[in-house]
């Protein structure tokens, strides 16, 4: 699995799986790791007894090939090689080498049976040395025939003595013994793993209880943990989840009392908009009442019928004034505000509070650079209500976008999600430019009528279990309607 994949998946766990994962990694890493150095430390102990053996078998050997050496007699030096390959009850030797100076062969002995073995070239760089062959599980050892009678006879140059020792069961049962080691370290590294995640499963029984009942969360606020589901053995626990009852418990009030309150500031502000308008339009409309009686009583005088008229006249102004005044105030201006990169970065602050209560990551890219010819509003709303169902549709974990691409004579939008589907009925709702027949998703009506007011056109893209993908162009204001199907 790539390393970017493996990340992803580890963050798409919750938290009360990922605590028990890194708690079995490194139970593993450090069983693996002291096992491997213990084991390593041991090796490095039994290869040097290996050279402390091998030093004494170059005693032996010395001890052998010094008297044929001191008369020179290269015979002498082979048999004596050859009796030293007849005593191995302990080690056993392969090949062993009388060198001279030059490092050139004076005298050898091989064992039946074996091949040829060429010399290391340490042997002849270095005057001392031991080395493990593992290809050929042996062991090389060498030093310089050095003995004060040599000097004292005129010897020329320095000799080396060099052995080839047979370490096959030695090299076969470090082999074993690693893998022993490994899978016993496995086992071990396992149990504890276990055994450390039923341990740490257990500590967080009450955090898996409380992050159930936080994604519980409803309007009337968090639900509290009922009383039966508090353990009484743990009074830690038992005060946590009390704590966290007292808090959701005060949520709930305080929903309720910001509902009670939202009612009394609604009915106060009708109150206060009933009693100004009651205000306002009572002088004027007593005054057309007077205008009105003075009509009929006088109204064949010319000049009182006209100044009855001009009375009438200035108080229906002045109530045209004050429903003009309160239009003004409680409903939004009639003139379209423009689509600009401001309407995208506000969408950006309205969907992420969603999206993060959703666990679900949101990404809007491609902003336009300037204002566009579009209703700045009803394009918003579209996109909010659009946005908002993708969010409540999509799985924790998964990516909601929104790619805004300006064209010459139109804006292209891309809204996808990787949710269950898009319903067919709703689909082809949109598709059709048609509320639907019932209250099917969040606002569908309301988009339906925004992309018919913008004179745009939707595509949607939906498969059951892969998520839906909706194209919609909007033409400008100044430019033509597209007329081409979308894709």
């Amino acid at each position: 699995m790539p390393r970017h994949a493996l990340m992803r998946w580890l963050q798409r766990l919750p938290m009360t799986a990922r605590l028990p994962l890194a708690l079995v990694a490194v139970v593993l890493v450090t069983a693996l790791g002291t096992t491997q150095i213990a084991l390593q430390g041991l090796l490095n102990q039994v290869e040097a007894q290996i050279g402390r053996t091998g030093q004494v078998y170059l005693d032996g050997m010395a001890a052998g090939l010094l008297p044929p050496v001191m008369r020179a007699d290269t015979e002498g030096m082979r048999r004596a090689l050859d009796e030293s390959l007849r005593m191995h009850q302990g080690l056993v030797d392969r090949h062993l080498f009388l060198l001279d100076a030059q490092g050139r062969i004076l005298a050898r002995a091989d064992r039946a049976g074996l091949p040829d073995a060429p010399l290391p070239a340490e042997v002849v760089q270095r005057p001392r040395g031991a080395r493990i062959d593992t290809a050929d599980s042996s062991y090389w050892v060498w030093r310089p025939l050095a003995d004060e009678r040599l000097a004292r006879g005129g010897q020329p140059g320095a000799l080396t003595v060099v052995a080839n020792l047979d370490l096959t069961d030695y090299v076969a049962e470090r082999r074993a013994l690693w893998w022993r080691v490994a899978a016993f370290n496995l086992a071990i590294g396992l149990g504890c793993a276990g055994l450390g995640l039923w341990v740490l499963r257990r500590l967080q029984r009450p955090l898996d209880l409380l992050t159930r009942h936080l994604q519980q969360t409803g309007e009337a606020g968090p639900a509290p943990v009922p009383a039966d589901q508090v353990p009484a053995g743990d009074g830690e626990t038992a005060r946590l989840l009390r704590a966290y009852n007292r808090m959701a418990l005060a949520a709930r009030e305080r929903e309720a009392l910001i509902a009670r309150m939202a009612e009394q500031e609604r009915e106060a502000v009708l109150g206060r908009l009933a009693a100004t308008l009651a205000h306002e339009v009572r002088n004027p409309l007593a005054g057309v009442v007077t205008a009105v009686d003075t009509l009929r009583k006088f109204g064949d005088r010319p000049d009182t019928r006209e100044e009855a008229l001009d009375f009438m006249e200035r108080g229906l102004r002045v109530l045209g004034g004050v429903v003009d005044a309160t239009l003004a105030t409680h409903r939004p201006a009639s003139e379209p505000r423009a689509f600009g990169p401001q309407d995208l970065s506000d969408l950006q602050r309205l969907l992420q509070p969603h999206a993060q209560r959703a666990g679900v990551l949101l990404e809007i890219d491609g902003a336009p650079a300037h204002e566009l010819p579009l209703a700045g509003g009803e394009v918003r709303q579209v996109l909010l209500n659009l946005m908002l169902n993708a969010i409540e549709a999509s799985a924790p974990g998964s990516r909601v976008s929104l790619h805004c691409e300006p064209l010459p004579d139109r804006l292209l939008l891309r809204v996808t999600d990787e949710g269950p589907g898009l319903p067919a009925p709703v689909a082809d709702s949109l598709e059709r430019g048609q509320p639907p027949e019932q209250a099917a998703g969040l606002g569908v009506a309301v988009v339906v009528r925004l992309v018919q007011r913008l004179r745009g056109r939707v595509a949607v893209d939906a498969h059951s279990g892969r998520g839906t993908h909706i194209r919609l162009e909007l033409p400008f204001d100044d430019g033509p309607a597209a007329d081409t199907d979308l894709p």
